[in-house]
């Protein structure tokens, strides 16, 4: 259960946040985000034309922060996943500012996700939602999943499409920063300073390991695993150097072993129970 009286409540900031006009920033993180160290690492684009006929559309090395599009400081309904995979920071692809900005659909499942506001019957981990195939977020976790959604379906003895929406309900992810960009350099001293970051790791230390003390979740730390600082524990996975750099979540990683391991043990004690 959250602590309702956190001062660095992630859910509740995020929930109260107004998404109207780009550049779209947690008011808390406008002072440095906009102060003159880290202005030159940043760029507002407002449409989805201006992205497009852009010189440097699809431009690989991009360290620059898209504020124009919405931050994805999470995925998934984190008040009841029983698997947490913590990365770095949302990337950025083609498909993005196409989705945000002509896809209707798209953009009001980001909101959703930001209020943790989901609709009955919806996928909360949008991206393994089979609706959003065609956006890039869904290339990348599908991918990287696909083997231990294969497994799960054995296990679970349904078809793959449903390991998939079942996954998805028991999946969540957190960003250390919210903004997006397609490689990601700390320009401003950003990790250090924000306050978008203060609330995700206080969500982590506060909600997501009591929860894996208790057995309820495991936590798989994919980027950045010295920043997030969390304790040794059997059912916390942190990658290593050489495993970061491909962050890889197939049956025979440590992370997607781990997410095997929990959710088939989950369905032995629930059958167990039924029996």
């Amino acid at each position: 259960m959250l602590n309702p009286h956190s001062s660095l409540d992630l859910l509740r900031e995020w929930a109260a946040w107004e998404h109207g006009k780009a550049p779209f920033l947690l008011e808390a993180d406008r002072p440095v985000l906009t102060s003159q160290r880290s202005a030159r690492s940043l760029v507002t684009v407002r449409s989805w034309s201006a992205a497009h006929r852009a010189d440097d559309f699809g431009a690989p090395g991009d360290g620059r922060l898209h504020l124009g599009l919405l931050p994805q400081p999470f995925c998934g309904d984190l008040r009841r996943p029983s698997v947490y995979v913590l990365l770095l920071n949302p990337g950025l692809g083609p498909s993005d500012y196409f989705g945000e900005y002509k896809v209707k659909r798209y953009r009001h499942a980001l909101v959703a996700t930001l209020k943790q506001d989901f609709q009955p019957g919806s996928v909360p981990f949008l991206f393994l939602d089979p609706q959003f195939a065609w956006h890039g977020g869904f290339g990348w976790w599908h991918g990287k999943l696909a083997g231990v959604i294969g497994r799960l379906a054995r296990v679970w003895s349904v078809p793959f499409a449903a390991a998939r929406m079942r996954l998805g309900n028991e999946l969540a992810s957190i960003e250390l920063f919210p903004y997006h960009s397609a490689s990601f350099r700390d320009g401003g001293g950003w990790i250090r300073q924000l306050y978008s970051v203060m609330l995700a790791r206080a969500f982590v230390k506060d909600v997501v390991i009591p929860r894996v003390k208790r057995g309820e979740a495991i936590a798989i730390v994919t980027r950045h695993t010295k920043v997030w600082d969390l304790p040794d524990h059997p059912r916390i996975v942190r990658y290593s150097a050489t495993e970061v750099r491909a962050a890889h979540l197939s049956p025979d990683s440590r992370g997607g072993h781990a997410i095997l391991s929990h959710l088939c043990e989950r369905e032995r004690v629930s059958r167990s129970h039924v029996d």
